[in-house]
């Protein structure tokens, strides 16, 4: 769905004024507008890759969740994407980021769900190659978040996610999404189990603790080894496990 300049600039004139009014009413109205918007604009813009896009099962955050500056951010970003003017220069990777983002910060259930051309989903053997790894290690993408879609109970890659998987920036977040979308359903036990599952799997493959073999490298030389994906990958767990104890110490204490 194309926007006028005008249409932007009165859904942010309404944005603005719903954080300066607290008004939770209009930016609730706001919020679903600009989901549903973006679920037109990527099939529309994107139409060779991307057939339709549904919302579903969807419940808004409530409305003193959503007045945050943090989400401001992602309301401008959006808007900023379903600008016609800048329509040309987006590409559908960026935008289905940035969709997914808005999506699970502005919800509390719910998931979107893609309905993809078939010229854009490969298979486990092409998506090996694109990537230059070996099958097994495709299998082990998908269970840290690398997207599919089951086709005929076949595992089907779109082509988007992989680009994005290339990426070690944009890999990080589409692990960082696919995490973001189990949590919604897990208990803090179930988060740190699953967490800790994902780094003992890299303690034994790479044969010791992160800190000892990696703590001391910059993320740039990390970036130049042969398996800075993983060692990215195996960074962000431990961050999310402190995070994670950090939440159950807390808890603890108020239950105390």
């Amino acid at each position: 769905m194309k926007m006028s300049l005008a249409v932007i600039q009165k859904t942010q004139e309404s944005i603005d004024l719903a954080f300066q009014t607290k008004d939770a009413d209009l930016l609730e109205k706001e919020t679903q507008f600009l989901l549903y918007s973006l679920g037109d604009f990527i099939p529309d813009t994107f139409s060779e890759s991307v057939r339709y896009i549904q919302l579903r099962e969807t419940k808004l955050k409530p409305a003193e969740k959503l007045m945050s500056d943090t989400i401001k951010l992602f309301f401008d970003q959006a808007l900023e994407l379903l600008d016609e003017k800048n329509q040309k220069k987006n590409e559908l990777g960026a935008v289905k980021l940035a969709f997914e983002k808005l999506f699970l910060e502005t919800t509390d259930c719910g998931y979107i769900d893609y309905d993809y051309d078939i010229a854009e989903l490969v298979s486990t053997e092409q998506a090996a190659e694109y990537l230059g790894v070996s099958k097994p290690t495709i299998y082990k993408y998908l269970n840290n978040g690398l997207e599919h879609k089951l086709i005929n109970n076949v595992k089907k890659i779109p082509r988007v996610a992989l680009k994005l998987w290339s990426d070690p920036a944009t890999s990080f977040e589409m692990q960082w999404i696919h995490q973001e979308k189990k949590r919604r359903t897990q208990t803090l036990e179930e988060k740190l189990e699953v967490i800790q599952g994902r780094i003992t799997e890299y303690e034994i493959e790479y044969g010791g603790e992160f800190e000892h073999l990696y703590g001391n490298k910059s993320d740039s030389l990390i970036d130049g080894l042969d398996e800075a994906v993983d060692v990215f990958d195996w960074k962000g767990y431990i961050v999310q496990k402190n995070a994670l104890l950090k939440q159950l110490q807390a808890n603890k204490g108020t239950n105390a």
